[in-house]
């Protein structure tokens, strides 16, 4: 088993307007213009968007969104969804060892869960040179 702590991601990275891209600049480090260079033109997102954009900027993911593991030994994209509204739609956050993304902070995996206590984790891709 790999040590944890071996990736470092960039949790101050913020592009307001842009989530899609601003989860995959926390988890890879990449500048927001190569991100946008490698990612679709539409906006909507589906998991093998995420699977296909990260491979294209060199990255490694599983094959599709698995079961989450909390004690992952690879950054990951966390989805979510909420559990206050019936919606089709998904949320994803950069999760690793213990640390949630979002907005340019980083919150511990219990806090964030108490402060956004209307979601619940549905799977995780996890992310890997």
């Amino acid at each position: 088993m790999e040590p944890k702590n071996k990736y470092q991601l960039d949790g101050k990275r913020y592009y307001p307007n842009n989530h899609h891209h601003t989860v995959i600049a926390v988890l890879t480090g990449l500048d927001i213009v190569d991100i946008i260079d490698a990612s679709p033109l539409n906006d909507h997102w589906g998991g093998q968007t995420f699977v296909k954009t990260f491979n294209k900027l060199g990255f490694n993911t599983n094959h599709r969104f698995i079961k989450f593991d909390r004690d992952t030994i690879y950054p990951c994209l966390m989805r979510t969804k909420r559990t206050d509204i019936k919606e089709p739609y998904w949320y994803c956050f950069p999760y690793y060892d213990g640390w949630v993304y979002f907005e340019g902070y980083c919150y511990g995996f219990e806090y964030f869960f108490a402060m956004y206590n209307n979601l619940r984790i549905t799977s995780m891709l996890q992310v890997w040179i």
